[in-house]
């Protein structure tokens, strides 16, 4: 694993070079360096924590008697906690800090994944999905905010790279993991949460080493935030086609992460756990290789995202009627390419126009508009599954998504 990690810190390096110099640099730039690969750690182990649940409602369900209702509730209360910390708590780091702010969305995440192993009631696990979402929209306002300070201006296109990769990242790799652990580990809901929770302990060491960025602290207010956007026109109107752009595409993600493990049992009778954990870590995977191996002119324009999306729904929405896991697998390819591609693009342009004195503060604003995203099309595709069929359901979920998409991407820049 640390020879995977060294690789891919390697590639990321390449990918954004950076200006060397031949003498060693100093002590303070060392630990900046530092500090920021250790985040950037956490952040994917923060992010995996996400997703492992996923692969293990075929055994909460019939063990906590709920049904597929529940299950888009459960999944939809984990972005609700993340909407809520975005609102209330992510742009605290401006004020108090970065560090404090990551070692509470860690506390959080261990609380989440004790209530995990206690679970036994669906009660229970709706506590630990929220308070895991909770963890979540802490940790990711502020990393993404702390790695671009760590990263410095300079290195401005490595710090939007690692920190998009690490979001991915985590995300297809939590599914997998949990997939792997359900099917072939001794005890599937619980034995992934104890080597989980395990990990958190040397996690919360390395934030404790990382260096503060934020030097003029204030005292902090906590209170429900307004979004907040840039100033200037120009600025503001980039800002909200970007943010479309992210709610489309954790639209995507959403929808798609609701329906694979149903589709696969049901539809297809794939009942192998790390086949299903697969099959939905591989839209977040090939989003994270989308975001580091795509064409600077994908990444830097606005079309290249938004086709990606759109052709990706219209092939798995193909795969759902035809019952095809070929057409589905292709469609989730598409579409990971665009969510990867749309999420790198929409971080970049966050970090460029925020204000360096609030820059958690409007990263705040974008994963905001990214986890709406998510909630909305999962308590709609629960709701509207009790009334007609799931097929009919969810495409009337795509072409929501198609026509949000169109929709920023068509919206003309402000002069």
């Amino acid at each position: 694993m640390v020879i995977a990690f060294e690789k891919a810190r390697m590639m990321i390096d390449n990918i954004a070079p950076d200006i060397r110099t031949p003498a060693a640099p100093p002590a303070e730039e060392r630990r900046a360096r530092g500090g920021f690969w250790l985040v950037a750690g956490v952040y994917t182990l923060v992010m995996l924590g996400g997703t492992l649940p996923i692969p293990l409602y075929v055994f909460w369900a019939p063990q906590m008697g709920f049904g597929p209702f529940t299950t888009t509730l459960v999944f939809a209360v984990y972005a609700l906690g993340t909407v809520l910390a975005l609102m209330v708590f992510a742009s605290l780091s401006d004020a108090v800090g970065r560090r404090p702010l990551l070692i509470a969305a860690l506390v959080a995440a261990a609380a989440s994944t004790s209530l995990f192993l206690v679970a036994e009631d669906v009660g229970t696990l709706l506590a630990a999905r929220f308070l895991c979402g909770v963890g979540t929209g802490i940790f990711t306002a502020t990393a993404t905010a702390a790695l671009g300070e760590l990263a410095g201006e300079e290195h401005a296109r490595r710090a939007s790279v690692v920190s998009t990769a690490a979001n991915m990242g985590g995300l297809g790799l939590g599914a997998v993991v949990a997939g792997l652990f359900a099917q072939y580990g001794t005890d599937p809901t619980r034995l992934v949460f104890w080597v989980y929770l395990a990990s958190l302990g040397p996690a919360l060491l390395a934030l404790v080493v990382t260096p503060e960025t934020v030097t003029a602290r204030r005292r902090p207010t906590v209170s429900v935030r307004r979004p907040t956007v840039p100033g200037r026109p120009a600025a503001r109107a980039e800002f909200l086609r970007a943010a479309t752009a992210v709610l489309a595409a954790f639209a995507v993600s959403g929808l798609f992460s609701s329906l694979v493990p149903s589709f696969l049992r049901e539809r297809l009778h794939v009942h192998n756990l790390a086949a299903v954990g697969a099959e939905v870590g591989l839209l977040f995977l090939i989003a994270l290789v989308a975001q580091v191996a795509a064409p600077a002119r994908w990444v830097s324009g606005r079309w290249a995202a938004p086709v990606f999306l759109i052709a990706g729904v219209a092939v798995f929405e193909t795969g759902l009627w035809t019952r095809s896991l070929v057409t589905f697998v292709v469609g989730t390819l598409l579409a990971g390419t665009g969510i990867g591609l749309a999420f790198r693009r929409g971080i970049a342009v966050t970090q460029r126009l925020a204000d360096p004195r609030r820059r958690a503060d409007l990263l705040a604003t974008y994963f905001l508009s990214a986890y709406t995203g998510t909630i909305v099309p999962t308590l709609a595709l629960g709701l509207l599954d009790q009334a007609i069929n799931q097929n009919v359901a969810t495409l009337i979920l795509a072409v929501a998504v198609v026509a949000t998409t169109l929709g920023g991407a068509l919206s003309r820049p402000a002069p």
